[in-house]
């Protein structure tokens, strides 16, 4: 899943990144995200609060009112317990660990308002596609060698909205605070979950601005 991640992130950075023969005419906004997801805990438990990173892009060719949007975000939490000792001569533990997981792929639309000493604040929002899933691992050494991991997970569709306020530095870095809120449902263990939730993140990135 994370190699995945990696891809996109990879790709959205290819597709937004201005290229000399349009950079006077699109402005465009490059932005990782460093915060947390909150997920409601009746859905996931002791899972529910999640340190998440994200990417954003954004681009607006000059006269658009609003830029195009793609983001992507991962977020998780994971829990675990080792048990070792020596028992007859042999050293034997055991290993628990689970994991909550989801990642979202946010496309749609941006408004950017402009500010003086160049802050700026913005209202996004659109369609949004969430994974999410829970993973368990089993280990140990009491009766030879022992390891078991269980995969629950799905993808749903929804939807997205986001605020944030920002200042551009030396024309061209970004940093700032993004408040955004998504909403799908998966299914995990025969019952409907909310795999959005409410994120808060810190925004540092780098900027375009149309000549």
């Amino acid at each position: 899943m994370k190699k995945i991640l990696c891809a996109g992130f990879l790709v959205l950075s290819l597709i937004f990144a201005p290229h000399s023969s349009i950079a006077g005419e699109w402005s465009f906004n490059l932005n990782g995200v460093l915060g947390a997801k909150f997920l409601e805990k009746d859905d996931w438990g002791k899972f529910d609060d999640q340190f998440e990173l994200g990417f954003m892009a954004d681009a607006r060719k000059k006269g658009w009112p609003v830029s195009l949007v793609a983001n992507l975000f991962y977020s998780s939490d994971s829990k675990s317990d080792y048990d070792d000792s020596w028992r007859d001569d042999r050293y034997r533990y055991t290993y628990y660990a689970e994991e909550g997981y989801t990642a979202e792929l946010n496309l749609g639309l941006k408004k950017i308002w402009f500010l003086p000493k160049n802050w700026k604040i913005y209202l996004s929002g659109g369609g949004a596609v969430i994974y999410g899933g829970v993973e368990i691992t089993r280990e140990d050494n009491l009766d030879g060698d022992y390891r078991d991991t269980d995969n629950e997970d799905d993808v749903g569709l929804g939807y997205w909205g986001a605020f944030g306020i920002y200042k551009t530095f030396k024309r061209h870095f970004n940093l700032g605070l993004d408040v955004r809120y998504s909403d799908a449902k998966i299914r995990l263990y025969h019952e409907d979950r909310d795999a959005g939730g409410l994120h808060i993140g810190l925004i540092l990135g780098y900027c375009w601005d149309a000549d």
